[in-house]
């Protein structure tokens, strides 16, 4: 772009060449300025006239016994929300102290996060109380705007920025102090407002309040709901022609984290505030986002391939299988694209999609097809939670597809890929509860809940051990069916067959050191039927203990069959359902094994669990199965459920021993040493009958003595591996808040446990075929062992 520069008048004592150098500089700083306050996507400023702070209450200590923090305090935590027309306005103010070196970093651990596609972010402050003074902290030019798309590693974007602002000089004892205000409101709800407040945390909070200015003349009801939020005050007052809500409470004690707690119950006691009257009106709202467009070529000839097809079922799947498959998974979710999916036609041509996209083209496939289809909004981890739920357009966090092929009703995921087998086989996601995008729905439709009538999982070992000096071969067989083979299908997707072999070989090494491949890994996949069936053949050398001992164990059950961290409990305990394992072991042994049969039964608050033992010559038939009854435990239950989890280990594991092999030689006359010792020996036989007799016979004490054999540390399939010490075995989670709380649980090898600092902490992305994990590594603070653990984020799913 050219320049052009107006004539200068000249002062006195200046050459047009200073003038020059002078305009120059003035241009360059200007410009700097210029370019400085433009960069920044977030204004800095005082609040709105509207907004009322409250002040910061002092430290008053714990309130209970058992709630103090020992790093960071948190005063103050406050939010206020002001509903004008389309446009809302959210200020929030917090305050929290430094209590200890470690609470530094928690302390100004900020993040300020907006969609700058329709909010505005005005940073009011970061304010250092010391002494009795308050100094603002934020520096604007020294804060960094970045882009973290959090749900990257689920192929998602939405553009989200945080403002990440760089603190100096927080010392022990200081309180920070933060306030912003974000206004604008995502335009794809069309101004109608709904909100969700968290009262409980997983810290305790000394004075928490949420205010709201409601338009009296808005023409639409307010709806609050308080879900178990004891303590909290409600007051309301007439401002002008503003009506104002205050909630409040004092000293709200602290929600302790426990292990597994179920996604559809609620930990934090939380507030929902909607003017949705009913779900009807979600619906219609939903309808007007989901609208399926004309066809245009592209869609009519894909529809006219699917055609092709014979039968309205196989119709219907391969335009299933079709989005599933060949339309991958990747979300653009800007502004209203959070909600409203894109155009069908945009979707084919560009081949991927979030779970929007891809529900809407497959409706508008099927359609086209003359099948009944709609899309359904369902939420993944709240599923029967909603039924409490106010309407709200916030309730979910998933789209799939409602339909109707032949009379039957079936419910899709077109995310889910690789699914095979037909529709009387299918089986529907564990989503609980579904709206159907439809403007005459009027209630939340049930999903029925999968079930299990046949095991899914069958784990088949073969043992063959003739020669108690020479090796032994291990086939195992393991048979999936149904959602089971669909999850190994996506598995070896994304993982070659030899390093899942190599993965393989490596557990069985960890019990049989000198084990080897006999044959390659093979997959064996008959889609049509949906049953996937893996060969493994090894070679173990040194098979039998020097005193002819083996052990084995129905490793299968470990991943169901766990104990909870926390077995005091104040919430349910998931149950991972529904669930229907076998796992057979079969010994063919060279050498004559104790004939017998056995068969026992172990009833849980959540489980079912049989094991078999068969013994005829040389065989021996370990059969064992387990069953999931439930998808959790009450609290009340937990202590039965428990007993019964120890009662199975009497049970999964057996042990062989195979007949001495000493020789035989002539005994010499005894001396008269020993003689004593023939005296001794028959005094322990004696005593040996009478402990016999007081067991309740021969027959109770074999019985006794197995059972006590098998609850001995036996190896176990992914053994190594506690949970998470391994990819195979990451501890689930629902969030970066328990992922943190879960590792300060973790015990060290040394016996130490506890929260490591943060800044030890190291982040790593682990993907597994369709499985997105996090290794997360550190250093035991106190031995300073290099630990590590992974997880897998099995939080809400965006839509």
């Amino acid at each position: 772009m050219r320049r052009t520069f107006r004539p200068v008048l000249l002062a006195p004592g200046l050459s047009p060449a200073s003038v020059l150098l002078l305009c120059l500089c003035l241009s360059l700083s200007s410009g700097a300025a210029r370019a400085a306050t433009t960069a920044l996507p977030f204004r800095v400023g005082p609040p709105a006239a509207w907004v009322k702070p409250l002040p910061i209450p002092p430290d008053s200590g714990p309130s209970s016994a058992g709630e103090e923090e020992t790093s960071v305090s948190r005063l103050l935590l406050e939010e206020q929300m002001r509903v004008s027309g389309h446009s809302q306005e959210h200020y929030l103010h917090a305050a929290r102290k430094v209590l200890a070196p470690q609470g530094i970093d928690r302390a100004t651990d900020i993040q300020i996060h907006f969609d700058p596609t329709y909010q505005k972010l005005t940073v009011h402050g970061i304010w250092r109380l010391r002494d009795g003074r308050r100094e603002d902290l934020f520096q604007p030019a020294e804060a960094r705007v970045i882009q973290q798309e959090p749900e990257l590693q689920n192929r998602l974007y939405n553009g989200t920025l945080s403002v990440v602002p760089f603190l100096r000089d927080v010392r022990v004892g200081d309180t920070l102090e933060l306030a912003y205000t974000i206004e604008g409101a995502n335009p794809v709800f069309g101004g109608r407002f709904s909100d969700v407040v968290s009262v409980g945390q997983p810290f305790p909070v000394g004075h928490f309040a949420y205010r709201l200015l409601w338009p009296e003349g808005r023409g639409r009801t307010l709806f609050i709901r308080d879900f178990a939020a004891p303590g909290l005050t409600r007051s309301e007052a007439m401002l002008g022609d503003e009506r104002e809500i205050i909630l409040e409470r004092r000293h709200v004690p602290a929600v302790r984290s426990e292990d597994k707690v179920p996604g559809w119950q609620p930990v934090y006691a939380w507030i929902q505030l909607s003017e949705y009257k009913d779900w009807n009106d979600v619906a219609r709202w939903a309808s007007g986002l989901f609208q399926v467009p004309a066809r245009s070529k592209a869609l009519e000839q894909e529809i006219r391939r699917l055609g092709r097809e014979p039968t309205p079922e196989a119709r219907f799947l391969a335009a299933l299988r079709f989005v599933q498959d060949e339309v991958r998974y990747l979300g653009i979710e800007m502004g209203p694209n959070s909600h409203q999916p894109h155009p069908p036609d945009e979707v084919l041509q560009r081949r991927f999609g979030d779970c929007k996209d891809k529900s809407l083209l497959l409706v508008a496939l099927l359609r086209g097809l003359g099948i009944d289809a709609q899309p359904a909004l369902v939420n993944t981890g709240l599923t029967q939670l909603l039924d409490g739920w106010r309407p709200t357009a916030n309730a979910f966090d998933h789209a799939i597809v409602h339909a109707t092929v032949a009379g039957r009703e079936l419910w899709v995921d077109p995310t889910s890929t690789l699914e095979r087998g037909g529709l009387d086989s299918y089986e529907p996601p564990p989503y609980g509860r579904a709206l159907i995008v439809a403007p005459g729905t009027t209630a939340l439709s049930t999903i029925p809940a999968p079930t299990l009538k046949e095991p899914s999982v069958f784990v088949d070992e073969t043992y063959v051990a003739t020669d108690r000096d020479g090796p032994a071969t291990l086939d195992v067989v393991t048979t999936r069916t149904g959602e089971s083979a669909n999850s190994m299908r996506r598995l070896l997707a994304g993982t070659p067959v030899s390093e899942l072999s190599r993965f393989y070989v490596n557990y069985y090494a960890k019990k049989d050191a000198k084990i080897s491949v006999a044959k390659p890994l093979t997959v064996d996949d008959d889609t049509a039927k949906n049953v996937l069936v893996v060969h493994e053949h090894y070679r173990i050398e040194d098979f039998w203990s020097s005193d002819g001992r083996r052990d084995f164990s129905a490793h299968t059950f470990h991943e169901y069959l766990t104990e909870p961290s926390y077995s005091h409990r104040a919430f349910p305990l998931e149950v991972e359902h529904p669930v229907f394992a076998r796992h057979r072991i079969t010994l063919k042994s060279g050498e004559p094994l104790h004939a017998g049969k056995d068969h026992d039964v172990v009833d849980g608050p959540a489980f079912h669990f049989e094991a078999d033992t068969r013994a005829d010559g040389k065989t021996l038939v370990l059969d064992y199965r387990y069953q999931s009854l439930a998808d959790a435990v009450p609290p009340e239950r937990i202590a039965e459920y428990v007993k019964a989890v120890r009662a199975t280990e009497d049970h999964r594991g057996y042990y062989v021993q195979l007949a001495g092999r000493g020789a035989r030689r002539l005994a010499p006359s005894p001396s008269a040493g020993e003689a004593g010792t023939f005296l001794l020996g028959v005094m322990g036989v004696c005593l040996a009958l009478w402990f016999v007799i007081a067991q309740g016979g021969p027959v109770e004490l074999w019985r006794k003595g197995r059972a006590w054999g098998r609850r001995r540390a036996f190896a176990r399939k992914f053994d190594a591996d506690h949970q998470g010490d391994s990819a195979w075995a990451a501890i689930p989670i629902t969030g970066s808040q328990e992922l943190l709380s879960t590792l300060g649980r973790l015990r060290c090898a040394c016996g130490a446990s506890g929260e490591a600092p943060r800044d030890s902490l190291r982040h790593e992305a682990v993907v597994l075929g369709e499985r997105h994990l996090t290794l997360v590594q550190w250093q035991c603070p106190t031995c300073a062992r290099a630990r590590r653990a992974y997880f897998e984020d099995k939080g809400s799913r965006a839509a």
